[in-house]
């Protein structure tokens, strides 16, 4: 994929640093394993983007370990330049990528992750959602249908106004608040935990007391006493606009830094902070409700961040043991004085696509495998 060759490696279960100069390698070896998680690159959708220029398709392999036992599961993943896409887990066909994502969770910080901060709402909403997923077994139903009755009800808002759609849309619309409460509900119950977590978390680790973030639901929930009144008061007004105004799919996560949007006041520095405090979060989260960790992929940690933050997110990979894998130039890595702060890691050299070498430092079990 990428720039990458075929390549195999055998990463150690806590720290992996993945050096090498700029375009030799090391996103594209971050965004395998997105790939084998979520079937798709963190960095795009679109998967001709991913595929090397020469090949028609790129395939993954991984092999997974639980509690440091031999490998016990295996997953891979194929994609086409034409959109095929064929994911196995134990050589069994899935025809859900989720079923990927529950196998192996992967949170990322990479270079568009700066939209968590600067970009439009979708980004945010993904941010819950993805925790819900792995922590609520009714949220994906509970999604599922709400997206139904959000494309039928999108549907009849384009055809216009008339008396047979008029019945078909006062259906519609109870099919979405319906849904529309019980997602809002899940997501409110899990922002509550979240936003606590966050903050604890982002003083403890990062030394940051000026974040705070607010659940917007998607519909003034002061002003109607319910999204179904929402949606009948506001229908001339849906109609002109052909597409659903209100509702779930228009929530956000409003990240503020001392009271103020982040996105308006932050520099790039306290952005990365602020990124890192809300992953890292999610990452606490999801070891409170499952039990386990999910993969860490930081790509380019040193970037934007001084020495003493640098410290302060190795402090909490050293507190939250998780498989990460952190990319960064060979200089980088040695100057900040990464190398120091885990007694025990792996080091991968990447060069041109291919992995030159490889160094360990007390070496453990083996979790993953993947082959590129």
């Amino acid at each position: 994929m990428r720039n990458l060759l075929s390549l195999h490696i055998e990463p150690h279960s806590g720290i992996n640093f993945v050096v090498g100069a700029n375009g030799s390698g090391k996103t594209s070896l971050l965004e395998a394993i997105s790939m084998l998680s979520r079937g798709r690159s963190f960095r795009t959708p679109q998967i001709r983007k991913v595929i090397s220029h020469e090949h028609r398709d790129l395939t993954v392999f991984g092999q997974l370990a639980v509690d440091g036992e031999s490998p016990q599961h295996r997953i891979g993943i194929r994609r086409t330049s034409g959109g095929e896409t064929l994911a196995k887990i134990d050589g069994e066909r899935k025809d859900r990528l989720s079923d990927l994502a529950l196998m192996l969770p992967t949170v990322d910080v990479e270079s568009s992750s700066f939209e968590l901060v600067d970009g439009g709402p979708s980004v945010r909403r993904e941010l819950l959602d993805w925790g819900l997923f792995h922590v609520e077994h009714r949220f994906l139903e509970v999604w599922k249908r709400y997206r139904t009755a959000l494309e039928q009800r999108n549907a009849l808002l384009k055809a216009g106004d008339g008396p047979a759609l008029k019945q078909s849309l006062l259906y519609w619309d109870s099919q979405l608040a319906e849904h529309g409460h019980a997602l809002d509900s899940l997501r409110q119950d899990y922002f509550d935990k979240f936003a606590v977590t966050l903050s604890a978390l982002a003083e403890r680790y990062l030394g940051l007391m000026s974040i705070t973030v607010q659940y917007l639901p998607g519909w003034n929930q002061l002003h109607y006493p319910s999204l179904l009144a929402c949606l009948q008061q506001n229908r001339g007004a849906e109609l002109e606009k052909a597409r659903s105004l209100y509702g779930p799919h228009r929530a956000d996560l409003e990240i503020r830094w001392e009271g103020q949007p982040a996105r308006d006041i932050c520099s790039r520095g306290q952005k990365k902070l602020v990124i890192y405090a809300v992953r890292l979060a999610q990452v606490v989260m999801y070891q409170q409700a499952r039990g386990s960790t999910p993969i860490l992929l930081l790509d380019d940690l040193p970037a934007e961040l001084d020495k003493s933050n640098i410290e302060r997110v190795s402090r909490f990979l050293c507190d939250y043991p998780c498989q990460s894998f952190i990319t960064a130039i060979d200089k980088d890595i040695r100057d900040s004085g990464l190398l120091s702060m885990f007694g025990s890691h792996r080091m991968f050299h990447v060069e041109h696509g291919q992995l030159i070498h490889a160094t360990s430092t007390h070496p453990e079990r083996r979790e993953t495998t993947p082959h590129v």
